[in-house]
């Protein structure tokens, strides 16, 4: 089926393959059970002032000598889905702002996102009491030699990456479905990011879980968010799913926005984009 897949999207121009998509992906979710969403623990979209959150505090961020660090032990890999670096940058700026003392990952693939957030926590932990990352996935993504990190194009655990840039105590690795994680959790992150690519069935309810995971005041951050399942960039590839569960859960009602963060707030490098799909969740 996967081999199928592959095939279909390969032939099929992204613009069609992405409508194709969206439909069965929208049959699915309407025929989901309605789960009611509690917006309560989310901020109010007024308070959040992107340019602010996203400014970088010049050498007292750290931002430089983190990039620096990561780059040194991480190797981008074409065709391995990890998140792209402008993101990667937001999400690193982003923790750095909230200081969250509790932070959930869904979706580790290659760690990207997992050392941008990892590095960020890195500059205000302390011996006391430091931040707590727990990242998840549904593969082992610290066996090279599986068959599901092969996929994913691993050529260095993300644990051992960790390690090296001395963030390993603060991560906690976790091997199970987004969903079943999140089922049950009430008020236990000050930050979750939901960066897997499920559809638009299971984002519907890893969105209300991941929103009653958080304590009051926290920040839920989603990526591939499309508003209206447009492409940010001319013939991208367009993951409709997070759209379409925001959509229902404000048809029945949850006063739920999404607010987007793209174009970030630094150039864009030479040839490359300041635009992301990154969009944090906030109550009207």
């Amino acid at each position: 089926m996967r081999i199928l897949k592959r095939l279909v999207r390969s032939i099929l121009p992204a613009r069609v393959h992405g409508a194709l998509r969206r439909v069965v992906h929208s049959r699915r979710l309407n025929r989901a059970p309605v789960m009611a969403a509690d917006v309560a623990p989310l901020p109010r979209a007024a308070e959040l002032s992107f340019p602010e959150l996203l400014r970088g505090g010049g050498p007292a961020d750290g931002w430089e000598k983190a990039k620096t660090s990561i780059d040194e032990i991480f190797e981008d890999t074409p065709g391995s889905h990890a998140i792209d670096p402008e993101s990667r940058r937001a999400i690193y700026h982003l923790i750095r702002r909230f200081e969250p003392r509790s932070v959930l990952e869904i979706g580790t693939n290659r760690g990207a996102s997992t050392l941008h957030a990892a590095m960020a926590m890195r500059e205000y932990r302390n011996a006391g009491r430091p931040p707590r990352l727990v990242t998840v996935d549904l593969f082992d993504v610290n066996n090279p030699a599986a068959a599901e990190a092969k996929r994913y194009r691993i050529s260095t655990p993300p644990r051992e990456m960790l390690a090296r840039l001395d963030c390993a105590d603060m991560v906690e690795f976790s091997i199970a479905r987004s969903t079943d994680y999140l089922n049950g959790r009430k008020a236990e992150f000050d930050f979750i990011l939901l960066d897997h690519a499920p559809a638009a069935d299971v984002a519907y309810r890893d969105i209300v879980l991941a929103i009653g995971a958080l304590r009051p005041g926290g920040q839920l951050l989603i990526h591939s968010y499309f508003p209206g399942t447009k492409p940010l960039r001319t013939g991208e590839r367009v993951n409709s799913d997070s759209y379409l569960a925001l959509r229902r859960l404000r048809r029945q009602g949850a006063r739920l926005v999404a607010l987007p963060l793209g174009p970030l707030p630094w150039p864009a490098k030479p040839g490359g984009s300041n635009l992301t799909s990154l969009a944090l969740l906030a109550r009207e």
